[in-house]
């Protein structure tokens, strides 16, 4: 599960280089054309079926270095893997993998505040298990440690369509990086977005990323840090 912290002067520019690789890519099609990572590295659908797999990879390649050009704190990833090992069952992988996020998210906002930056954060997610989530929150609203993981996240969640928003597709494929390292060991894609994903100050060295499984002995990119 992961997704970005985009501060909201920062929408207009991404949209604008976004909207610029479709340009590139589909001359004369003004209707917004949703970059879903997945879908353009399958050729699925009737945009991306008639190139070429180099020419999609191109595509997936031009996104990733829009992220990768993006400098804190303008765009922060956050996600977290769970292992088969930490799973206990669908619902809990859920909850606590979005209950991880909200709270690297809310750390983030914390901290920008301890430097003078009082924002606040708000909660976009990707239509589909709108009921789960809502629940999920709710829970954590529950909780004793509320300021832990909602301190600085107004409201409740809200959803949209990734194909209405540039900003969750971004999400996307930072996602996709991270889904793509842990599940098929393929670092490309992570590689050029790792520094993309939050790191804390020097007193409090959170990191964005986060992988929750029971191996000790991992060496990934999330579990080297945390023991460094």
């Amino acid at each position: 599960m992961g997704g970005v912290a985009i501060h909201e002067g920062q929408i207009y520019t991404l949209n604008k280089e976004l909207n610029t690789i479709q340009e590139k890519y589909f001359p004369g099609i003004t209707v917004p054309i949703e970059f879903h990572v997945t879908h353009i590295r399958k050729g699925k659908g009737p945009h991306f079926n008639k190139f070429s797999e180099d020419v999609r990879e191109r595509i997936i390649d031009d996104v990733y270095n829009i992220i990768q050009k993006a400098y804190f704190p303008n765009l922060i990833a956050f996600a977290t893997s769970i292992d088969i090992s930490a799973v206990k069952n669908p619902n809990q992988a859920c909850h606590a993998c979005f209950e991880d996020v909200c709270q690297n998210f809310n750390l983030f906002l914390y901290h920008q505040y301890k430097k003078g930056i009082p924002v606040k954060g708000l909660l976009i997610i990707d239509r589909g298990r709108e009921k789960q989530y809502l629940q999920h929150f709710g829970e954590f609203k529950k909780s004793k440690a509320i300021q832990e993981y909602l301190g600085n996240i107004i409201d409740i969640p809200y959803f949209a369509a990734c194909s209405e928003t540039r900003m969750l597709q971004i999400a996307d494929f930072c996602s996709n990086a991270v889904f793509r390292y842990y599940e098929t060991d393929i670092t490309q894609e992570i590689d050029k977005i790792l520094p993309r994903f939050y790191f804390g100050p020097r007193y409090h060295p959170i990191f964005g990323l986060k992988h929750m499984t029971e191996d000790r002995t991992c060496q990934c990119y999330a579990c080297k840090r945390k023991i460094e």
